[in-house]
């Protein structure tokens, strides 16, 4: 948190974004998602098609990072943003395009702005004509990936930022408490952790 972590210096995220986006690809809140599949002609019995997609073992994947085990905030610098994936792009990287067109349509509480999507489906926003961004790659898949993309994805970022800002600003310091047999506590759908974990202002 030293130095401007809000300041991107010409990237498409700031530090800040950055190191909670790698917090988020290496320690995946959801496991995966479940998508149903729908048939394109009338099957000869009543059956359920259904895709799996594996969020953390894509985001920890060598075939999409260079040393996936590392934790480098920094690999988010080269990797591809919404503003950039277009049909062009889809072809080229060899996934389908999205089935929705990319037809911005601007927001109706009196700003400038407007939702806009990529060639994959992923929704961003773009205010005063400047691309808000996100991360556009396959690599990252802690909230889905394209068009099925979980719609809180940015606030959830932001969130995490915030609470790393008041957590630096409050001089506040975590640490693992000597308990025996700690009660589990759910933090999400399939993620289980021992309730061991207090913290103090530093003096």
């Amino acid at each position: 948190m030293e130095g401007n972590p809000d300041d991107a210096q010409g990237q498409a995220f700031t530090p800040l974004e950055r190191f909670v986006m790698e917090l988020f690809r290496v320690i995946s809140p959801n496991g995966g998602s479940i998508s149903a599949m729908e048939e394109v002609r009338p099957p000869p019995y009543e059956r359920h098609g259904y895709v799996v997609s594996p969020h953390t073992t894509t985001s920890l994947d060598p075939i999409h990072w260079t040393n996936p085990q590392a934790f480098d905030p920094d690999r988010y610098k080269a990797a591809p943003t919404s503003v950039e994936i277009d049909e062009a792009k889809c072809k080229e990287i060899g996934f389908a395009k999205c089935p929705f067109s990319s037809e911005p349509f601007e927001v109706k509480d009196g700003r400038k702005g407007a939702i806009d999507n990529s060639g994959f489906g992923t929704v961003f926003g773009v205010v005063d004509g400047k691309p808000l961004p996100v991360c556009d790659y396959a690599g990252f898949a802690p909230f889905g990936f394209g068009c099925r993309r979980c719609p809180g994805k940015q606030l959830t970022i932001q969130v995490f930022e915030d609470f790393l800002r008041k957590v630096w600003n409050s001089g506040i310091e975590f640490h693992k408490l000597d308990v025996v047999d700690p009660e589990p506590l759910p933090i999400g759908p399939t993620t289980v952790i021992a309730d061991n974990v207090g913290f103090v202002r530093r003096a």
